[in-house]
């Protein structure tokens, strides 16, 4: 279909607007209620989109706070197997202490079963400093 003036061109574009085809003798005009059920389409899947999106932030925040829970236990752990490390080296060095301690007291012992009572002495006073130097250091 061919407008010639400017009046009938917008004329034959709003007739052709108004049908789905190009033609005028073929086409089915398109009503308002085609249109607006067209819409409605669109906005329902708009708030599906938007509840979707909606949904997928909540998840995100789960995530995330889920992630800073992980961390802060982490940071607990790191702390415990710090603490766990000290009171194990603490202990290893007590456990020395009172090895050497044992030592000293056993040679006591035998040096006073052979009647050397000046290295019996001399043991003694040795275990007297250790006991005297771990009773300054313990706290």
């Amino acid at each position: 279909m061919e407008c010639q003036t400017t009046a009938r061109k917008r004329a034959c574009r709003s007739i052709e607007s108004r049908f789905q085809l190009g033609s005028l003798k073929d086409a089915w005009p398109v009503t308002k209620f085609q249109k607006r059920k067209g819409s409605g389409k669109r906005k329902t899947s708009m708030k599906r989109l938007e509840a979707e999106m909606a949904e997928i932030g909540e998840q995100q925040k789960r995530v995330k706070k889920g992630q800073m829970e992980i961390r802060e236990r982490f940071k607990e752990m790191e702390f415990e197997c710090d603490q766990l490390k000290k009171e194990t080296f603490l202990i290893s060095k007590q456990a020395a202490r009172n090895q050497e301690r044992l030592n000293l007291m056993f040679k006591i012992v035998r040096a006073r079963e052979e009647n050397d009572i000046s290295e019996a002495d001399k043991l003694t006073q040795s275990l007297r400093e250790c006991m005297k130097h771990n009773m300054e250091n313990s706290p």
